[in-house]
């Protein structure tokens, strides 16, 4: 029997960012914060960690969350950033990281 181990890390990382969630939008905020932050090229899973903030607007909800990416190859930071800035209603990055 072959024993595989690799040293590579998982290719994830964590960022906090914030995102707007149209009124009327399909599902509750975490649910469709994910489907949002997971709709770039590359980007292979997202999960929200934490909650940092709700507020509510006339026609959206911001929220601010902690996530974990996982990705399908490598990127960088700024790459990463990049992709981020895809996504549909993404207001800020906070932290990368």
């Amino acid at each position: 029997m072959a024993i595989l181990h690799t040293n590579d890390p998982e290719p994830t990382t964590t960022a906090v960012v914030t995102i707007r969630i149209p009124c009327g939008a399909d599902g509750d905020l975490v649910a469709n914060a994910e489907e949002r932050l997971s709709q770039p090229r590359k980007i292979d899973d997202v999960s929200i960690d934490e909650l940092h903030s709700i507020e509510p607007q006339l026609s959206a909800t911001i929220i601010t969350v902690g996530i974990t990416l996982r990705w399908l190859t490598p990127m960088g930071d700024s790459e990463l950033r990049a992709r981020l800035a895809e996504v549909p209603g993404l207001e800020s990055i906070g932290r990368i990281g």
